[in-house]
């Protein structure tokens, strides 16, 4: 399903993203959405849940961990320790990062991708955004532009 660049696409109630020039709505579900950019290049799913945790890094580890044995990922390694920052929006108070590598199941053969895992959490109700943005090496730096300004339009 094709959007236009201005339509938020609900996630969970009361939170929303807003899909990037050329990107589709590719599968969704409760409290989650996922989106590709046009070539297939590009991969961005989010999903809202309760945190549990007031610990943004410990939230994003657990989910990261939960993920890891669901989503067919292999090989997957983590690049960075996890990068946290205060958000300040309405939505999400805290941010937390890690880059990672893994292959993706295909038919032809796995496909290596490079991603980031991030966790929005909001400290006052402990609900939370985890989102998944990955690349194959046929991405463009566009594509990682326009998975920043997914996530943004988030907070």
């Amino acid at each position: 399903m094709r959007l236009a660049s201005t339509e938020p696409v609900e996630v969970a109630q009361g939170v929303s993203i807003v899909p990037a020039p050329g990107w589709t709505l590719g599968h969704r579900g409760p409290n989650w959405v996922a989106f590709n950019n046009a070539d297939g290049s590009a991969q961005l799913r989010v999903a809202v849940k309760p945190a549990g945790a007031t610990d943004v890094g410990a939230v994003l580890q657990a989910d990261i961990d939960e993920y890891a044995s669901s989503s067919g990922l292999g090989d997957m390694k983590n690049l960075t320790a996890p990068n946290t920052q205060p958000l300040q929006s309405a939505n999400f108070q805290l941010q937390a990062s890690i880059d990672y590598t893994a292959n993706v199941p295909a038919p032809g053969g796995p496909i290596p991708v490079l991603g980031t895992f991030t966790e929005l959490l909001n400290t006052s109700n402990q609900r939370s955004a985890f989102i998944d943005f990955r690349q194959n090496n046929n991405a463009t730096p566009q594509a990682v532009d326009d998975g920043g300004m997914m996530i943004r339009s988030m907070e």
